[in-house]
């Protein structure tokens, strides 16, 4: 009879070390996607960050000045 709880003790500590090793398996497989998509809004903002710089530093003036290159009636 003693065995027999034996083998009952030892099948519950491995199913329980098994569903832990899915759960932890399971939790880095959920940090990992996170992590890929913060990487992949840091080169996104990183690209946006940089259009937004030309368009920033574009002043008044060189808008202007591209415009009448551009569109003004030319003799």
């Amino acid at each position: 009879m003693n065995k027999l709880y034996m083998v009952i003790i030892v099948g519950a500590v491995c199913a329980v070390f098994y569903f832990y090793g899915i759960n932890v398996g399971n939790s880095k497989c959920t940090i990992q996607n996170f992590q890929e998509q913060i990487d992949l809004t840091k080169q996104n903002q990183t690209k946006e960050r940089i259009l937004n710089e030309t368009v920033y530093k574009t002043g008044v003036a060189d808008i202007r000045r591209i415009l009448r290159d551009k569109y003004s009636i030319k003799e």
